[in-house]
C-alpha cells in the first residue's frame, strides 16, 4: 500500500494544483533545491510493517460476531489510516511510510446497540476504543500508544428526524457535512456549521472536538447548535433530552462537548437548524489601510447591537499580501489603483462580508456595516472577493499535500482572544514567527463576538533539508508559548487532544484537571476511552 493513500487529505481523486504564477510566486518566496525536491516522497513509497494486532483470537472472534467479519479489519492500511489525523509531523513521517502508535483493529458497528456489546467487551478486557468519525482532526487525537480499538462510526449515517416545527434535526453521529447540508437546504434550512474539514468531517466529530464553522459568528459554534446528545460510555448509556432551555442543574450534555473520546463515544445528537435560502444573503467586502482599523470595525459592529454578519473574516496584512499574489491580482490594474489611492501592499487589510437571513434584514445590517467601515477608511471592494473565496473555500485544503511535495512547509494554530489583548497577540506571536528565515505568516480573523475574536496563524517555509521533525515541533512549541503568554487560550475550535495537552494544566489550573479527572473516572472508571495523555488527562 502506497503512503499517500493513508495520509493524503480529502477524495482519493482530487489533486489540487496550482497555476504556474503561483506556484513561481511560493518558488521565489520560498526557495527548496531541485536536489531536496526530488528527493522527498509523494506517497510512493510502501507503508511499513506496523506493529502485530495485540488482541487475542478470542476477542477478535467476539468483535466478528458483534459486527461481522467484513467490519473487522486488521489489515496494515486500515490500521494506519485510523491511527493518525492531520497533524503536521503525522503527515510528514507517514510519506516516509511511518505511522507509528497504531490501533490493533478497527470495528465498523451499524447501530448504538452494537456499540454497547464492543464497549462493554472492551471494558471487560481492559482494551482502549478510540472512536473514528473522518480522521480530519490536528491535534494528535487519533494517536493509539496504547494500542486497541478503532471504533470507525462511518456506518452510523443516518438523518432521523426532521422537525420542522421545532426547528431541530436528529442525525447519528457518523453523519458527513454535505449530506447533512442537503437534506436540510433541500427543505429550505441550514445547520450553519461549516468547518474547512466540512466534506470530510462528521457531527460526531464536531462535537468531540467542539469546532467552529466558517459561519460561526452568526449561526455559532457547535456548542449554540447542539442541544441533545447520546453517547455510550463504558458506565453506561448517557441521553439527554431536547428542550430549548432549562434549570435542572448543569447542563449534562456539555460534558461531552470538547472532549474527543476520551469520556465516551457520541452516536446521536439533535441540532438547532435555521430557515436558509442563499438568495437572500447580502455579500461583501472591503480595504482598509491597516489591520487596525479593519479590527476596530469588526468590533464596533460585533458591539453595535444592530444585528450581525454570519461570515465576518479579516485578512491581515501579510494574508492580504499572499492572496493578491496567489490570485494574480499584484501587479494588475486593480492592485495599482488600490495603491493610487492610499491601500498599500503589506499594509492594507482586506474584509469578507456575507449576512444571511430575511432580505430585509440583510440589506439593513450591510448598510450600517458599511456606514462603520466607511467611517474608518475602508473601501468597498464588491462581493467578487467574497465570491472567490466561497469557490476555494474547502478545496484549498488539499494544497497542504501539494505544497509538500514541493518542499513548503504549512500549518495551523488558532486562538481566542480578548479585543484589549488581541493586537499584543497578533504583534508578538507574529515576531517570533517570521523572526525564522524565509518564513511567512498569514494570520486572520473568521470568528468574531461581542467580547473578542479568534486568530488564525498560517505559518509557510521551506521544509529544513535535516531534522524536519524535531525543527518543526521546536518551532511549533514556541508558537504556543507565545500564543499563551500573550492572552490567547489555547484553541479556539480544533480542540487539544495530545498536541496540546501539555500545557492543559498551565490553562485550566490544577483543580480545573482534577475536576476533569474525575469526569473521566465517573464516565471510563478503567480509562479505555481514548488513552495516552488526551485532554492531559493520564
Amino acid at each position: 500500500m502506497q503512503t499517500r493513500s493513508i495520509y493524503k487529505w480529502g477524495s482519493p481523486e482530487v489533486e489540487e494544483k496550482l497555476p504556474s504564477h503561483t506556484l513561481d510566486f511560493l518558488n521565489n518566496q520560498f526557495p527548496v533545491s531541485k536536489e531536496f525536491k526530488s528527493s522527498l516522497p509523494k506517497g510512493e513509497l510502501p507503508l511499513k510493517p506496523l506493529k502485530k494486532s495485540k488482541l487475542s483470537q478470542a476477542v477478535l472472534t467476539k468483535l466478528k460476531k458483534i459486527v461481522g467479519n467484513a467490519n473487522v479489519s486488521l489489515d496494515d492500511g486500515s490500521r494506519a489510516r485510523h491511527s493518525i489525523g492531520k497533524f503536521y509531523t503525522e503527515i510528514f513521517k507517514a510519506r516516509f511510510g511511518e505511522v507509528n502508535d497504531v490501533v490493533d483493529v478497527v470495528v465498523s458497528p451499524k447501530n448504538e446497540k452494537e456499540i454497547e456489546e464492543i464497549i462493554t467487551l472492551a471494558n471487560s478486557n481492559k482494551i482502549p476504543v478510540i472512536p473514528f468519525g473522518a480522521g480530519s482532526t490536528v491535534t494528535k487525537a487519533l494517536q493509539a500508544p496504547k494500542g486497541g480499538i478503532s471504533l470507525d462510526l462511518s456506518r452510523l449515517n443516518r438523518i432521523l428526524e426532521f422537525n420542522a416545527i421545532d426547528s431541530t434535526v436528529t442525525v447519528e453521529a457518523g453523519v458527513y457535512g454535505p449530506e447533512l447540508e442537503k437534506h436540510l437546504n433541500e427543505r429550505g434550512y441550514t445547520c450553519g456549521h461549516f468547518p474547512q474539514s466540512f466534506e470530510f468531517s462528521t457531527v460526531g466529530g464536531w462535537i468531540a472536538a467542539k469546532g467552529a464553522g466558517q459561519a460561526s459568528t452568526g449561526y455559532g459554534k457547535i456548542e449554540d447548535i447542539l442541544l441533545s446528545i447520546t453517547a455510550i460510555t463504558p458506565s453506561g448509556k448517557f441521553e439527554t433530552k431536547a428542550y430549548p432551555a432549562a434549570s435542572i442543574g448543569p447542563d449534562l450534555f456539555r460534558l461531552f462537548l470538547g472532549t474527543e473520546g476520551s469520556f465516551g463515544v457520541i452516536t446521536k445528537a439533535t441540532l438547532k437548524i435555521r430557515k436558509y435560502h442563499s438568495e437572500n444573503s447580502a455579500k461583501g467586502s472591503f480595504i482598509f489601510k491597516n489591520f487596525e482599523k479593519a479590527v476596530e470595525t469588526m468590533r464596533e459592529v460585533m458591539q453595535g447591537g444592530f444585528g450581525k454578519p454570519h461570515f465576518f473574516r479579516i485578512q491581515d496584512p501579510e494574508e492580504t499580501d499572499i492572496s493578491f499574489h496567489m490570485s494574480g491580482l499584484h501587479g494588475g490594474k486593480e492592485d495599482l489603483f488600490l495603491r493610487f489611492i492610499g491601500y498599500k501592499p503589506m499594509q492594507r487589510s482586506l474584509m469578507h462580508i456575507i449576512i444571511d437571513g430575511d432580505p430585509a434584514y440583510t440589506k439593513e445590517v450591510f448598510k450600517k456595516i458599511k456606514k462603520i467601515a466607511k467611517r474608518n477608511g475602508g473601501f468597498s471592494t464588491g462581493e467578487s472577493p467574497v465570491n472567490k473565496w466561497l469557490h476555494q473555500r474547502y478545496s484549498s485544503a488539499y494544497l497542504r499535500d501539494y505544497l509538500m511535495d514541493e518542499g513548503i512547509r504549512i500549518d495551523t494554530l488558532e486562538t481566542a482572544v480578548s479585543w484589549s489583548n488581541l493586537h499584543t497577540l497578533w504583534e508578538n506571536t507574529r515576531g517570533y514567527i517570521k523572526s525564522f528565515e524565509n518564513t511567512s505568516c498569514m494570520v486572520h480573523i473568521s470568528h468574531a463576538y461581542e467580547n473578542g475574536a479568534n486568530l488564525y496563524f498560517i505559518f509557510i517555509s521551506p521544509m529544513s533539508v535535516t531534522g524536519e521533525e524535531s525543527n518543526f515541533i521546536k518551532f511549533h512549541k514556541g508558537i504556543i508559548d507565545h500564543i499563551h503568554e500573550n492572552g490567547g487560550s489555547l484553541s479556539h475550535h480544533h480542540g487539544i487532544g495530545r498536541m496540546l495537552s501539555p500545557w492543559m494544566e498551565k490553562e485550566v489550573g490544577k483543580e480545573g484537571l482534577r475536576i476533569l479527572s474525575s469526569l473521566k473516572k465517573t464516565f471510563d472508571p478503567k480509562g479505555i476511552m481514548n488513552p495516552g495523555g488526551l485532554l492531559g488527562l493520564k
